[in-house]
């Protein structure tokens, strides 16, 4: 039941026999602008709470650095909101407390954002404000080296988490000489030497107007919002597109399987395996068959989490995906015991095995599966937070078209759709084993990792 009809209920509002309470109107299409200089305004209204978010989305991240600049994008992200100096010499902070805004930004593989969430009647000055932000940046020395240093904090508190030290594990071996343009917290060598000249190279090579945008979305009006923009980014000049001689090379294919085992301060093991999933610039498809598939799995009616979870061999399982341009990973995450981890992964590579036969997938599974992402869907519209993110996320990596479609395309995938997705990414094609174990396990937990490789993958292969 919705908030709205709940209250009603509650408040013993009475229909009239026969009366319907009427749908909620659906909100209109985000609009879309491209000023003079090449930069986008995406807006999309809801006035049901006078809140709005202001977000810049500049198409970089991991993706677009060189091996010598890992983790200088994410540099980028600290350097930009130290460097601020406002009339006055005011910091960032203190122009946003007179907002009454919070503010964060975001470094991933194929997009970096800087926002606001504020009252929205501070939407034109939160607009010049993000605008002040990233075309004015100042890469000072004494900026740079408390940032590089807070940098630095965050990338050791990764290393002491065994969750991050396993994916990245996995990552490095899943994507080879691919992985320093997925490495988005980067590496520490890179970052001490990374110099205010370099910064200031790579801002004026991806940081062009022509290659960001701004995304407002909340109790506003589309027109004041284009305006603001206009006034606060249109004199931005724009400059040529960075891609076209800094194009990002495509990940190489994983040639075989590999296994990493690991051991840390954990109560369980975590089982990790991936695949190298599709691009949705080149197979748009099979990025919905990849997000129907995990939906299905995932589901806790589903004969896959009966066997896996029910059944008492894992204490969770989940299926993911994440949609890129360069090609991201398709993911299986369980957890068990270590006594329990010899039936668990032979009730896995069971699974694997009959994954890609003509009766696994349920036509009636998916058609639930496409409910609950309508459902999804209309709670993300009401959520401008949300909704602003996975705009950004989509004028950067899918497109606004593909956002547009994207619960109705989902809601087209068949069963024989999934069966030629698992036959094409995951069944008996090469992936990386990832386990975590209690410590003085390794060498037993090994064992059995190697001999789940031998059933699953009997080719060529790298064993723990």
């Amino acid at each position: 039941m919705s908030k709205r009809f709940a209250l009603a209920a509650l408040c013993g509002v009475a229909l009239p026999v026969g009366a319907q309470p009427a749908a909620p109107a659906a909100p209109a299409a985000p609009r879309v602008v491209t000023l003079e200089n090449g930069f986008q305004v995406i807006v999309a209204e809801n006035h049901s709470v006078p809140l709005s978010t202001a977000k810049v989305v500049v198409r970089t991240g991991a993706m677009t650095q060189e091996p010598e600049d890992q983790g200088v994008p994410h540099l980028f992200e600290h350097m930009l909101f130290k460097g601020y100096r406002g009339a006055g010499g005011r910091p960032f902070v203190a122009e946003t407390s007179e907002l009454q805004a919070g503010y964060n930004g975001t470094t991933s593989e194929e997009l970096v954002t800087y926002y606001l969430t504020l009252p929205s009647a501070g939407t034109g000055r939160g607009i010049g404000l993000l605008a002040d932000l990233v075309r004015d940046p100042r890469f000072e020395p004494d900026d740079l080296r408390t940032e590089r240093f807070v940098v630095l904090g965050e990338m050791q508190r990764d290393d002491s988490d065994p969750q991050d030290v396993l994916r990245r594990s996995i990552a490095r071996e899943l994507w080879g000489d691919a992985w320093p343009r997925k490495n988005t917290i980067g590496e520490a060598t890179a970052l001490l030497g990374a110099a205010p000249k370099r910064l200031s190279e790579i801002y004026q090579l991806w940081y062009v107007p022509n290659n960001a945008a701004l995304v407002v979305t909340g109790d506003v009006s589309a027109d004041a919002v284009v305006e603001s923009a206009r006034k606060a980014f249109g004199g931005w000049k724009a400059r040529p597109d960075p891609f076209a001689t800094h194009a990002v090379p495509e990940p190489p294919p994983l040639a075989t399987s590999a296994a990493v085992v690991l051991e840390g301060d954990v109560g369980v093991v975590t089982v990790r395996l991936e695949w190298q999933g599709p691009s949705v610039r080149d197979d748009a498809a099979g990025t919905y068959d990849a997000d129907v598939l995990s939906d299905v799995l995932n589901d806790p009616e589903s004969a896959f989490m009966q066997r896996l979870v029910d059944s008492g061999q894992f204490q969770s399982a989940r299926v993911g995906y994440e949609t890129l341009v360069h090609r991201g990973p398709i993911s299986f995450v369980g957890t068990t015991t270590v006594e329990r981890l010899p039936a668990a992964l032979t009730v896995l590579a069971g699974e694997l095995a009959i994954m890609r036969g003509e009766d696994y997938f349920d036509p009636r599974a998916l058609a639930t599966a496409a409910k609950r992402r309508r459902v999804a869907q209309s709670f993300e519209r009401e959520e401008g937070v949300t909704l602003a993110h996975s705009l950004a996320y989509a004028w950067a990596v899918t497109g606004l078209p593909y956002h547009a479609t994207y619960v109705d395309s989902l809601a087209t995938r068949r069963p024989a759709d999934l069966t030629r997705f698992v036959s094409r990414y995951v069944v008996d094609k090469p992936f990386v084993i990832g386990v975590l174990t209690p410590p003085n396990t390794r060498a037993q937990v090994a064992s059995m990792v190697a001999q789940f490789m031998e059933f699953v993958a009997p080719e060529e292969r790298k064993t723990p």
